[in-house]
């Protein structure tokens, strides 16, 4: 059989990323922010961090909200973003400061239209925190706050990072990262 997949970070590096993330996070943060983690990639990601940041700090209560916002389909291309789902009417933005969770940060197209959606709402500032920045020519001035990992300009997977060309959903909750080989 053909290994089709190679590994970029382990289980444990992966939370070693986190723990590192959440850590800073707490140290320039001293009140919770408002997260919001871009669905569905980011729910593995917001998931062990949230758990993460309350471990080290159980007085400190993290506000998690999400967003789906369409930007990449099977075909691995990307499109014009769109929303899908916004931030629930309830969330208050106005005013406070924001950190958006995604799993991977590439071309900086939902990137940077989450932060212009984001800003219009009023928040008091936006950071980006994501697992994995790409190495790659981005096609808006955008760049994260908080990276767990810099990885190569290839198609990942796991911690977020489908493989839908495969099956729907699959590799979304590998808690490793790995890449597809091209020659496989």
């Amino acid at each position: 059989m053909i290994e089709r997949y190679s590994e970029v970070a382990s289980r444990e590096q992966v939370n070693s990323a986190i723990h590192r993330i959440a850590n800073e996070i707490l140290k320039k943060h001293n009140t919770s922010p408002l997260f919001v983690a871009l669905l569905r990639g980011a729910a593995p990601f917001a998931s062990k961090l949230m758990l993460e940041i309350t471990s080290k700090d159980p007085d400190y209560h993290p506000e998690l909200d999400y967003m789906m916002v369409s930007t990449y389909g099977s075909e691995q291309q990307a499109h014009e973003p769109k929303i899908i789902t916004d931030i629930a009417p309830g969330t208050i933005v106005r005013d406070r400061p924001v950190i958006v969770l995604d799993d991977v940060l590439d071309k900086g197209i939902t990137a940077n239209f989450v932060i212009n959606h984001i800003q219009g709402l009023g928040a008091k500032a936006i950071e980006l925190a994501v697992l994995c920045d790409k190495q790659t020519t981005r096609d808006y001035n955008v760049s994260a706050d908080y990276v767990g990992f810099e990885v190569p300009d290839n198609w990942l997977i796991g911690m977020g990072m489908d493989y839908a060309d495969l099956r729907h959903e699959a590799f979304r909750w590998d808690d490793r990262i790995m890449q597809v080989k091209t020659d496989a």
